[in-house]
């Protein structure tokens, strides 16, 4: 029961605490982000909005929140694909689009047709996390030939926070369904995945204060 209530507090509470960490950067070197760091921190900001209704539902309602899940990812895919249309030369973008429409049409019909129950939506949130991995690593290649320190590249700690969570996400969305009723192997997975998720947050919060130091190191120049 102990071990439950850890899992709880560090899920519910601690988890979503750490994306705070981006936000209060994100906020604070606003007028020196770029588009795409400017679409990240909306979608962090509206990720932690849904969470935390998400958490007064189940506490004060005891509403299966899991219905809104393909909702959810239809932002998720949505936000991270609009992120790196504006990292990808401009012909990428129509390209994009089109398959932000595409993945919002299938997960709708997903929901309403196929998993339409009280589970997680276990076929297309594991796609979504597979392109985003495609453009983690499509990013990776096209800068892999740029001569410059890693650290310099503000957006490298953010695809880094990207991929780490979404690649190891990919088994977790698949096999979410397996992992509803309570046990310890439950826990320990939800709370391996918990724990990528927070140093996902972290990578992003160090993302946007180096958008600050750069801007910073710009002016004394």
């Amino acid at each position: 029961m102990n071990f439950l209530f850890l899992y709880w507090l560090y899920s519910n509470y601690i988890v979503p605490a750490f994306a705070l960490y981006p936000v209060f950067w994100g906020i604070k070197n606003y007028r020196q982000l770029p588009d795409d760091f400017k679409i990240l921190l909306i979608f962090i900001i509206l990720s932690s909005v849904f969470n935390a209704i998400n958490l007064m539902a189940i506490a004060l309602y005891h509403y299966p929140t899991v219905k809104w899940l393909p909702f959810y990812t239809i932002l998720e895919f949505t936000s991270i694909a609009l992120v790196f249309s504006r990292i990808f030369n401009k012909k990428w973008r129509s390209a994009i689009y089109i398959l932000i429409l595409c993945f919002a049409v299938a997960c709708t019909a997903n929901s309403i047709f196929v998993q339409n129950k009280i589970e997680f939506n276990t076929y297309e949130r594991p796609i979504g996390a597979l392109i985003i991995v495609g453009f983690c690593m499509t990013y990776i290649i096209k800068t892999g030939t740029i001569e410059s320190k890693w650290s310099d590249n503000n957006f490298n700690w953010i695809n880094t926070g990207l991929l780490l969570y979404y690649s190891a996400g990919l088994v977790m969305f698949t096999f979410s369904n397996y992992f509803l009723k309570p046990s310890t192997l439950t826990l320990i997975i939800w709370t391996i995945h918990d724990t990528i998720l927070t140093v996902e947050y972290v990578l992003f919060g160090i993302g946007f204060y180096k958008i600050g130091t750069a801007a910073k190191t710009l002016l004394k120049k």
